[in-house]
């Protein structure tokens, strides 16, 4: 098997995982993605391949589970999301990377943290206030450091969302953001889509079904207090890389 073939093994396996991931918590898919395809595929080809495929997954699973979509929820929090995205889109364009994944990432990561103190506590916050400031920051870390998830799981700590509820609503809300995102970065950065031929696009595919298949029998096995541990640790995960990176960036480590 020659250098090209393991390499598109190795995207298609990460593929499955994260698809799998993506169907058990409702999120991870691009933070399982992004780090590794950069690296395989270098940056700008990784996150541009990880934004278009990003759109698959969460669309497939939106009719899946549309009967647990709460769409109260995201009245709020989508629009602001999607209407941060041209600013946040001009800052990132206009500033050093480096800095801004620093900055984004040290604050999901405090973030974080202070919502699992809350939760300790049995402190609730849910109100129009609270889905605003997750809309921005859902919508501005997805632009500027490629982390709208940590916000998501920031406001499902804190307002006590169920699980199930949770995954379900996280989906649509992907599909948004995702092409949202997708179409601020072509817009304000310049970039173009990365060309493959057809049959990775169709492989991609398939083995995006395979993740979420596999996810859905896994899923059905997992307790919602597994689930709700590992969506936290998915979110700290996604954070620690996006500093990792702005850090590499900065310092060129």
């Amino acid at each position: 098997m020659g250098e090209e073939s393991l390499l598109i093994a190795a995207v298609f396996g990460l593929l499955v995982v994260a698809a799998a991931l993506q169907r058990i918590t409702g999120l991870g898919f691009a933070m399982m993605l992004a780090p590794f395809l950069v690296v395989m595929l270098g940056p700008h080809t990784g996150v541009m391949l990880t934004n278009m495929l990003a759109l698959v997954a969460p669309l497939v699973m939106t009719f899946a589970v549309w009967r647990d979509i709460e769409w109260r929820r995201l009245w709020i929090i989508a629009p602001v999301a999607v209407l941060v995205m041209p600013l946040c889109g001009w800052i990132a364009a206009n500033s050093p990377q480096g800095p801004l994944y620093i900055v984004v990432a040290s604050l999901v990561l405090i973030g974080l943290s202070l919502s699992m103190v809350a939760s300790r506590v049995n402190f609730r916050m849910d109100g129009p206030g609270t889905r605003v400031l997750t809309g921005i920051g859902a919508g501005g870390g997805t632009v500027l450091a490629g982390v709208g998830g940590p916000a998501m799981t920031m406001y499902a700590v804190v307002s006590g969302w169920n699980v199930r509820s949770f995954a379900a609503t996280l989906q649509p809300f992907w599909v948004l953001v995702s092409i949202a995102g997708f179409l601020t970065k072509i817009s304000f950065s310049g970039d173009e889509i990365p060309v493959f031929p057809w049959w990775f696009w169709t492989g991609c595919l398939v083995v995006i079904l395979l993740g979420l298949w596999a996810g859905s029998l896994i899923g059905g096995r997992v307790r919602d207090a597994s689930v709700r541990r590992l969506v936290v640790v998915l979110a700290f995960i996604g954070a620690l890389l996006a500093l990792v990176t702005g850090i590499r960036e900065s310092f060129g480590v």
